[in-house]
Parts: structure tokens; sequence; C-alpha cells
């Protein structure tokens, strides 16, 4: 029975480790731009969260990136694993030329499928 619990236990440790990662790029706050014709896509695995916020400040996931490194760690990313795919996020008032570096970096590096992230409106 010990060691089941001691299974049980490492589990539930694992999970709650996991769900914190993976929320790891939400906690940059953004105020996104609104999309009346945008679709969420059903498959949003593999995918790397980059924000961008208003003064051009770069996060990768939940970690501070800075702008002339971005394309050194999206190539090393992606070639520690081929199949990541990008999602963008960026602040309503952020400039789009910083957007345009960011996907630039992405394509550098070799990243070909990223998503622009906005806010669903009516």
């Amino acid at each position: 029975m010990a060691p089941m619990i001691d299974m049980v236990f490492l589990l539930l440790v694992f999970f709650m480790t996991v769900s914190s990662m993976s929320q790891a790029g939400h906690r940059v706050k953004l105020e996104l731009p609104e999309s009346t014709s945008g679709e969420t896509p059903k498959d949003l695995s593999n995918r790397v969260m980059l924000s961008i916020q208003k003064d051009g400040t770069y996060y990768l996931g939940g970690e501070l990136v800075v702008a002339a490194k971005l394309d050194s760690r999206l190539k090393s990313m992606h070639d520690g694993y081929p199949k990541m795919k990008l999602r963008i996020r960026a602040d309503r008032g952020t400039a789009f030329s910083d957007v345009k570096k960011a996907m630039a970096a992405a394509t550098e590096a070799g990243i070909s499928d990223y998503l622009y992230g906005t806010l669903q409106g009516e």
C-alpha cells in the first residue's frame, strides 16, 4: 500500500508542475487586440508562446528575452525540437515593427508555423 501512495503522490506533483509550466506564457499581462474573423485552431499542441509588450519587450514562455537574442533562442529551441510551433501574443499598443521582428526571427530559426493571438469580438 505504501508504494502505491508514493506513486500517487509523485503523479500529483508531476501534474501540478506541468500545469503551472503550461500557463507560464499567460502570466505576461497583455491587452490583446480584438478580432471578429479569427478562429481558434483545434490543435494547440507543440506551441511555444511568445508575448510582446507595448514597449517591445519579448517574453518566450514566461521568460524575458532580449530582442537581440530572440532569433538565437528560437533557433536553439527549434533545433532541440523541430516540430515546435509558435504562438505570438502582442499587446494592442505594440508597434507592428516589433511583431514583424518576431516573425522574422521565427522564420530565420526555421519556424514556419505560427499563430497570432487575439480576443474574439462579436
